[in-house]
């Protein structure tokens, strides 16, 4: 038995009589709990599924089908083919489809939150320009802004297929194997890496730079992003951005934030910029059961992220700065420059050695909970464990 799994009377229209030819027994449905009843009986040889059937849960379906003694193949109708002539035009493999599928979309979200970025009216043009040129590009901007989004849209535009490697701090990494596309990260953090970033160009890579500050790098192309408290009239559009994709990512049916909810999020000034929004809004979407969320449904934690007047730890920081500078005077008042020592790098590690070795006793050695709550990237965290010599007794 063959099934064709579509609720589109047009897509059904053009296959069914197709199928009909030389094949015996063709069943279809129009919905998802009809296509696994259909998949688990042992009569069924061949499953050809819409990938907008309602409800379809594909990585399940390809598990599912996977476990049963028939073992029934799984095809797609291939999207972007207008016409299906007959049979004869095989659909491609579910898990092709899915993954070419998946590529599609998640090139159309990078640039639609293009629209967004700190880039200005021709975000698009100046990208595009990035992907087809051979030239290094640099993109500086604070921390959550969207750099290696953006290096990815370069890179989906530039080289799909090639692999896209990301360089952190305190990374050995040299140009090896077939060229591709190498993304260097909080390059601040970086030494030589102008010097890397050439090796990898000479070596045939693209080269993509990113870093919160500039850097002596020899660029072609300089992105510049701004923090997203400038650019106040990009967040409700890329709130609801967020949503639609946060929903998608979760498995969720469309989800929508209500207009006193977006308002509030709008008087908050994100100073961890989009990643902030979009893990804020991640958490919402986990937290909160409602299709359309307001203020009112938002957890007391959740709530209390978006209310500067409210108890924060932030109080805690009040009179940081003095206390800081008395503990410090001495220090500075009794020291001297000889023996070439960095008196202000010999301060700042210090001071972050200590911060990471608080934050990991309160996350119990968790780094991924570490980085979460000092606002980087795992991989950034990592580094700076590296680079200052302070370990985590368990993951």
């Amino acid at each position: 038995m063959l099934v064709l799994a579509t609720d589109r009377e047009p897509v059904r229209a053009r296959w069914l009589p197709a199928l009909a030819t030389g094949v015996a027994g063709v069943v279809a449905v129009a919905d998802w709990p009809g296509l696994l009843a259909r998949v688990v009986d042992p009569a069924t040889r061949v499953v050809i599924v819409d990938p907008a059937l309602p409800g379809l849960v594909a990585p399940l379906l390809v598990e599912l089908a996977a476990s049963l003694p028939h073992r029934p193949q799984l095809r797609s109708i291939d999207e972007p083919v207008a016409t299906i002539p007959a049979v004869r035009a095989r659909p491609a493999p579910l898990g092709v489809l899915l993954r070419r599928a998946a590529g599609r979309r998640r090139t159309d979200e990078l640039q639609t939150r293009l629209r967004y970025t700190g880039l200005g009216e021709r975000a698009g043009e100046v990208v595009s320009k990035a992907a087809g040129g051979r030239g290094l590009v640099l993109i500086v901007g604070p921390r959550g802004t969207g750099k290696e989004p953006i290096a990815r849209l370069i890179h989906r535009l530039a080289m799909p297929g090639r692999a896209f490697v990301v360089v952190p701090p305190g990374t050995a990494w040299r140009p090896e194997g077939e060229p591709g596309f190498v993304y260097f990260e909080a390059a601040h953090l970086l030494t030589e890496v102008g010097a890397r970033a050439e090796d990898a160009r000479r070596a045939g890579w693209r080269v993509v730079v990113a870093s919160r500050a500039p850097v002596d790098v020899s660029a072609d192309l300089v992105l510049t992003l701004s923090p997203l408290r400038e650019r106040p009239e990009v967040l409700a559009p890329l709130i609801h951005h967020f949503v639609d994709v946060c929903a998608r990512r979760l498995g969720q049916p469309r989800r929508r934030f209500g207009r006193k909810l977006v308002v509030l999020m709008q008087a908050w000034t994100w100073p961890q910029n989009e990643r902030e929004l979009e893990r804020f809004i991640q958490d919402v979407l986990t937290a909160v059961p409602t299709e359309v969320v307001q203020p009112e449904h938002l957890p007391p934690t959740l709530r209390a992220r978006l209310d500067p007047e409210g108890p924060a730890p932030r109080a805690d920081l009040e009179g940081y700065e003095e206390m800081v500078a008395a503990r410090l005077a001495a220090v500075v008042q009794g020291w001297h420059a000889a023996g070439g020592t960095d008196l202000h790098a010999l301060i700042v590690d210090a001071t972050e050695r200590a911060l990471l070795r608080l934050t990991l006793a309160r996350t119990q050695g968790n780094r991924k909970a570490a980085a979460r709550l000092l606002g980087v990237a795992r991989n950034t965290l990592q580094a700076h464990l590296s680079r200052l010599g302070v370990s985590a007794s368990s993951e």
